[in-house]
């Protein structure tokens, strides 16, 4: 599954899969308001997460703070 959510200077895109193991991956990525974006970045997580909303939760926590992070860096750092 794949959601967005509003950041700071654009949005975190954020997809979950759930592994033969039942237990679930996590990914986001950052798009700035022009269209680019990121690559994938997984959440550290080894043992999978309990549920979906588990993966989720932390897809954004991680996202935001990409988010704050690159908002609060020189403009020409993401070009």
């Amino acid at each position: 599954m794949r959601s967005s959510i509003r950041a700071e200077r654009g949005w975190v895109d954020i997809r979950t899969r759930r592994r033969k193991d039942r237990r679930w991956d996590c990914e986001c990525r950052f798009v700035a308001p022009n269209g680019d974006c990121f690559s994938w970045t997984p959440t550290v997580n080894t043992e999978g997460y309990g549920s979906r909303d588990d993966a989720i939760e932390a897809g954004i926590a991680l996202g935001r703070s990409l988010a704050a992070w690159l908002a609060a860096a020189p403009n020409d750092c993401c070009h």
